[in-house]
Order: structure tokens, then C-alpha cells, then sequence
């Protein structure tokens, strides 16, 4: 008798154990701070970077959970395993190329420069001496540097922390992706673009050793761009 329950009690465990290692539950990291990339929506994380991470996990037949965070933690929190992977509107870039691997680009939005509408200045070129907000972690810096040699740049943890410095005049412009510049000025009536200055390639993030998880999310997304699933999104978005 004992041995006809201990054969079932061990039954259980395994078809426990079985339902268990199927569950593959992957911790993704962003910054909800993008529209209409990501952002957050009714407590919820939305926009055409979370559609992206919902048909991967389809087609990948695995479960995520975010964990939002501020831009400059992301790269940190995939090398300490703290998340699987990282889509958060990411330049991919040699620099980061050291730390992280990157999948396929999945796209190259334009950069936007934003001013406050009482501002005069009308070309992008007379911002070179202006004072520029930039979020820590982000590419935007780079390119502040190389397009205006002389300029100052002024660091804040958040987006919305340097568009309130815009605001209250403490910086004198901001370089955003096109439609998140869009999405701001929407917001902020006081606030204009000046114009386009560049675009950047944008991928997902993975740890340097997980190249199990890296080629995986990979293949999905580079069908995804085959298919016309990505172009698909990039519509409903208006990207």
C-alpha cells in the first residue's frame, strides 16, 4: 500500500515539475517613457515596443513580465541578470556593442529637436551653444556632440524631468525620437520642433552569455520584419 502511494505522490511531482519547466517566464526590461514606443497606460505598459514583446512571446510560446526602470539601469540590469532582455526604443551602437548583444534593427526613427515656442531660434544649426537635456543612458548625448560640438549638455534621470527644465527654461532644447517629440508637443502646448536631425537603428538588448535567449528572440523578430508583422505595427502607430 505504501509503495502504491508513494508511486503516486511521485507521479504528481513529476507531471508538476513538467507543467512547471514549460512555463518559461522571461523578465523584460523598459523605460515607459517613449510614446508611442512605450508607455504607461490605465497602470499598464502599452505602445508599439510592447506590441512587438506580445506576438514575440506568442510565436515563442513563453510568458514575460516587465520590469520598468529609468533608461540608464537598463544595460546594468541585463549584465547583473536582474531582466532577459531589454526593448526600449535602444540605439544599437559600438560602444554598447561591448556590453550587450543586440538583435536584428527593427527600426530607424528620425530624431527630433524640441524648444520651447517662445523661443525665436528657428534652425537647428543656431542651437550649437544651447543647453540641451538629456536622459542618462541614452544615445541622444552622442549625437548632441557631434552635431553641436558647442553645446552644453545638462543630464536628467527621466524624460519628463527634462521636459519640465524645458519648460521652466532651465535647458534650452531636447533631442527626442520623432514621434516621442510628436507625443510630447501634443502634451505641451508650450512646446515646438524645430526640426529632424538624424535617425538611429533601434534593436532589443540581450546579456552578452545568454546567446540561448538572444538567438531565439532574435529569429522570431527578424521573421517578424520578413512577414510584415513589424511593418504592420509601424502603421498603427503612425511610426
Amino acid at each position: 500500500m505504501k509503495k502504491i502511494i508513494l508511486a503516486f505522490l511521485l507521479g504528481v511531482l513529476l507531471i508538476a515539475c513538467g507543467k512547471d519547466s514549460k512555463e518559461l517566464v522571461y523578465k523584460v526590461g523598459t523605460n515607459a517613457e517613449f510614446p508611442p514606443y512605450e508607455y504607461m497606460e490605465d497602470g499598464k505598459i502599452k505602445g508599439f515596443d510592447a506590441d512587438i514583446m506580445d506576438e514575440i512571446a506568442k510565436r515563442g510560446k513563453f510568458k514575460y513580465e516587465w520590469v520598468n526602470m529609468n533608461f540608464d539601469g537598463l544595460i546594468s540590469a541585463l549584465q547583473s541578470k536582474k531582466v532577459d532582455m531589454v526593448i526600449a526604443g535602444m540605439t544599437l551602437n559600438e560602444e554598447r556593442q561591448k556590453y550587450v548583444n543586440f538583435s536584428v534593427p527593427y527600426i530607424k526613427p528620425a530624431v527630433s529637436l524640441i524648444a520651447l515656442k517662445s523661443n525665436s531660434t528657428t534652425s537647428i544649426e543656431e542651437f550649437n551653444n544651447k543647453k540641451f537635456g538629456v536622459e542618462l543612458g541614452t544615445i541622444e548625448a552622442d549625437i548632441i556632440k557631434g552635431k553641436f560640438p558647442d553645446a552644453i549638455i545638462v543630464p536628467f534621470s527621466s524624460n519628463t524631468a527634462s521636459v519640465l527644465a524645458l519648460k521652466s527654461q532651465k535647458i534650452d532644447a531636447i533631442l527626442f525620437d520623432s514621434k516621442v517629440a510628436e507625443s510630447y508637443v501634443k502634451n505641451n502646448p508650450e512646446i515646438k520642433i524645430v526640426g529632424e536631425v538624424t535617425g538611429e537603428d533601434k534593436a532589443m538588448a540581450f546579456n552578452l552569455k545568454d546567446t540561448e535567449v538572444h538567438n531565439k528572440v532574435n529569429t522570431i523578430l527578424q521573421e517578424m520584419l520578413n512577414d510584415g508583422t513589424i511593418d504592420k505595427l509601424k502603421e498603427k502607430y503612425g511610426i
